[in-house]
């Protein structure tokens, strides 16, 4: 009789261990591919830095905005499909811890919108209107959830509005500069053309600031 429950004992510890290790082995594969991606983002990054730095250094704009603009609209464009993947990943993963490449990605997002407005600066348009996105990374918010939903409805309608999300809860330099500088106190915030915008805000209310041109 104590052999069966030995039996049984074993057969349990070896279904949990494989079970354990299957998970493990799906949520390392998914954080892998998201570090990839953003590492690969990452390097991307260093043309707009070079593209940015001819510019300064031989003062030659006019011939280098439109390798600049269509560097940065790539990269901003790959930026929004890894915020989704980051998401998907974070709700499903189980045992990979995605923190750090949650910073990595925050930092790259911050670079870019950086970049937005070198861009604007030096070409004097960059054709992109971006949506500045504040919400908790470390709480629940319905109302964030909804004017998230209402940003991807106006970015699906309009080929120029691009949404930069910055969690106003985690404590990067470059994110409590742009906290403080457009004075974000409440989720959820947005910031349009330089414009602070607290609480929800409606989707009728932000075509209205964005002069969207329908995709």
């Amino acid at each position: 009789m104590v052999s069966v429950y030995v039996k049984a004992l074993v057969i349990t510890l070896v279904l949990f261990a494989g079970n354990y290790f299957f998970v493990k082995y799906l949520d390392d594969s998914r954080a892998q591919d998201l570090q990839t991606r953003v590492s690969d983002l990452e390097e991307e990054m260093q043309s707009a830095r070079t593209l940015l730095l001819y510019t300064q250094t031989y003062n030659r704009s006019t011939e280098i905005c439109p390798a600049l603009e269509e560097t940065t609209r790539a990269q901003i464009n790959k930026l929004y499909d890894l915020f989704s993947q980051l998401q998907q990943t974070e709700s499903s993963a189980v045992l990979a811890d995605t923190a750090r490449t949650k910073r990595r990605f925050i930092l790259a997002n911050s670079e870019l919108w950086l970049y937005l407005r070198q861009l604007e600066s030096v070409c004097g348009s960059s054709g992109i209107t971006p949506i500045l996105y504040f919400y908790p990374d470390q709480r629940d918010c319905v109302e964030c959830r909804a004017q998230a939903q209402i940003l991807n409805s106006v970015r699906d309608a309009c080929s120029n509005v691009r949404v930069f999300a910055f969690p106003t809860d985690l404590d990067l330099g470059v994110v409590n500069a742009i906290k403080s500088r457009y004075s974000i106190t409440t989720t959820p915030s947005i910031v349009i053309n330089e414009k602070t915008l607290a609480g929800i805000t409606s989707r009728d209310a932000i075509l209205s600031e964005v002069a969207c041109i329908k995709n």
